[in-house]
């Protein structure tokens, strides 16, 4: 699906494939239940946006959706030489949603990067000052493997948290979501939510509000990593199961996007439920290895005196 995604390889290295991603609701048509519910593609992918149906009837078509199951996601697969790596990006922005990836990492990189992050570093050439929520593992030759989150909200970052692996990511596919509406942000790992940023904006703390698009990268972390053994290489990372269940961002109505007529800024979705947050607790005591919070850089950010 195209024009959904394009590819954004560096210089002398081409990427490209057809991608997998979760249609946009704005811009498939009405369905009606009764008539289209036996008839729904086996590709998520093609199916109509939940929200497009009468909010009465949206369970009954989320079990048809449950039932009807998967398909096996198309796998689209980047490198890393000394040539270049490779990524891609979505042809829209968005404003708010759920965003989705599995991937998997490639094996003995240290010294290379694999990501996964919204961005809107590419409008009005922001430069630094821009919003970003990031993943990014950073390559090692085993075991730990760190996972590398950060927020930027019209600066240039610095609010890093950093989590020890419970797995390894290069011998398999694992699900990382970001879910961003206008009370907070989830990172999840499998379904399980690692990291929560809440706006504190009232407070005086900085919150991403800029439209941001989607982006893969895999590229060469030396500078911050340390230097790469390129006889290891090329580092293969593998991407696959893209969904993006997001509002497309109008300049004309910028508002839209905080609707709660959307499911991901629906008051259930303004915090953690009572499962999640006991999960969300083991993954931190046991996992997490770097808060800014905790640093020498605490100072510097507000948000850091309402840490929950």
């Amino acid at each position: 699906m195209e024009r959904y995604f394009k590819a954004t390889p560096t210089p002398h290295e081409e990427s490209s494939s057809n991608v997998h991603i979760q249609s946009d609701p704005h811009e498939l048509p009405n369905f009606h239940i009764e008539k289209n519910l036996p008839e729904l593609p086996s590709d998520p992918g093609l199916r109509p946006h939940i929200t497009l149906y009468d909010s009465n009837i949206r369970e009954r078509v989320r079990r048809a959706y449950l039932l009807k199951g998967p398909c096996q996601p198309r796998n689209l697969e980047f490198r890393q030489t000394l040539m270049g790596g490779g990524g891609f990006t979505s042809k829209h922005v968005y404003g708010s949603g759920y965003f989705r990836m599995s991937l998997k990492i490639p094996k003995n990189s240290k010294g290379i990067t694999t990501s996964f992050y919204l961005s809107s570093a590419a409008l009005k050439n922001q430069g630094y000052n821009h919003d970003e929520l990031d993943f990014e593992f950073l390559g090692n030759n085993g075991p730990p493997y760190i996972l590398n989150t950060n927020v930027f909200a019209q600066d240039s970052g610095h609010r890093e948290q950093q989590f020890k692996l419970w797995f390894d990511p290069t011998s398999d596919f694992h699900e990382y979501e970001l879910l961003w509406n206008q009370n907070q942000i989830v990172f999840f790992v499998d379904k399980v939510p690692i990291r929560v940023f809440k706006n504190h904006k009232k407070n005086g703390a900085r919150y991403p509000t800029l439209p941001m698009d989607v982006k893969t990268s895999l590229w060469n972390g030396t500078s911050w990593l340390g230097p790469v053994d390129w006889s290891k290489g090329p580092f293969l990372a593998n991407y696959r199961g893209f969904e993006i269940n997001g509002c497309p961002y109008e300049k004309s109505n910028p508002n839209q996007c905080y609707s709660s007529n959307y499911e991901w800024n629906a008051p259930k979705n303004w915090k953690l439920d009572s499962q999640q947050e006991k999960n969300y607790q083991n993954v931190r005591n046991k996992y997490l290895v770097y808060d800014y919070c905790k640093s020498k850089l605490a100072n510097n950010f507000v948000e850091c005196q309402f840490v929950e």
